[in-house]
């Protein structure tokens, strides 16, 4: 049966009434960002970001609220640990102390990317759809931007990506947070002049063979992974309990022109994808992800609309329940 915790991303340095949303249909986790808001008028904060009060600080807002906190995604500065530069010890060291205080505030979850340079991109984010606005991407579209100034070979990200993990994992496992890599976004091997490396399912088998800890886990961002295969189902019976966070969403589209809908309208055989879940006993973390904008609301992040995201909790839940019941 499945056991997993439906989380919702919250962002807000303060409560709104989304939040009164989600506890009214019955949301009670969030995932967070480290929290950047936390200082004075003069611009002082008395802890960084992913300091112990600061995290303190945001977890009792959020409880106060009515949710815990069980997964962060975001993290410290960390290019110079994924390019090798000089410096890159530093920024360990304020992981390393991000990760003890995720021990110590009972944060188990940390979800990371391996993007050097750039992060997750879009080229429209307010295209027309039966469903309203979405977000899309179109390798055409990027083919003649600049190119950053980044050199690295893509075996140096591989070896910076191993030296990482054998320092980092220790620390995870005696502070019980799980590191959950999240997928190139798009899933493409080369973006503005930068090599990528975990875009493909053979890259995700790699990254669990570079260290073998439970603790190593996958990101499970369906709109990315879907863009892999085509046999989501297969690949979630194959990484099985090595996910340990599932972003559930959906798009159309191949990895070089896509865009992102409503869960059920894409690629992706949602239903198959939750018996999947089931199969392998999943009881990580679940949250939605980009959603279109519908009519009348109103998206300050394009991808997080309150009313897609609403159906979209709404939609896991019957999904869930429906396995549950034939199981």
């Amino acid at each position: 049966m499945l056991d997993f915790d439906i989380a919702e991303m919250l962002t807000e340095d303060r409560p709104n009434r989304y939040w009164e949303m989600l506890k009214q249909i019955g949301v009670k986790h969030a995932v967070g960002v480290l929290p950047r808001w936390f200082s004075d008028w003069r611009m002082h904060s008395e802890d960084e970001p992913w300091g112990y009060l600061s995290l303190l600080k945001y977890k009792n807002m959020l409880s106060d609220s009515g949710f815990s906190l069980v997964a962060i995604e975001d993290n410290p500065p960390m290019e110079r640990i994924k390019l090798g530069l000089n410096g890159k010890e530093e920024d360990m060291d304020h992981i390393a102390h991000m990760m003890e205080n995720f021990g110590k505030l009972g944060i188990n979850l940390w979800c990371y990317n391996w993007m050097a340079g750039i992060g997750w991109v879009r080229t429209s984010t307010h295209i027309n759809s039966e469903f309203g606005k979405v977000s899309g991407f179109r390798y055409s579209d990027v083919e003649n931007a600049e190119k950053y100034r980044i050199r690295i070979e893509r075996s140096d990200l591989w070896k910076n990506l191993k030296e990482f993990l054998d320092f980092i994992i220790p620390i995870a496992e005696e502070n019980d947070v799980k590191l959950a890599m999240h997928p190139d976004d798009p899933p493409i091997p080369d973006l503005m002049g930068i090599p990528r490396i975990m875009n493909t399912i053979e890259a995700y088998d790699k990254l669990l063979e570079l260290n073998r800890s439970g603790y190593n886990g996958i990101a499970l961002c369906q709109g990315n992974f879907t863009l892999m295969t085509d046999n989501l189902p297969a690949v979630i019976r194959h990484f099985n309990r090595r996910i340990a966070f599932v972003h559930f969403r959906d798009v159309v589209g191949d990895k070089n022109n896509f865009t992102e809908t409503l869960i059920g309208h894409g690629k992706t055989d949602a239903y198959e994808c939750m018996r999947a879940y089931n199969d392998v006993d999943f009881d990580g973390i679940m949250r939605v992800d980009h959603v279109p904008t519908l009519s009348s609301d109103d998206a300050t992040v394009p991808g997080y609309s309150y009313l897609g995201r609403l159906y979209a909790i709404g939609y896991i839940n019957g999904l869930r329940d429906a396995v549950n019941s034939l199981s």
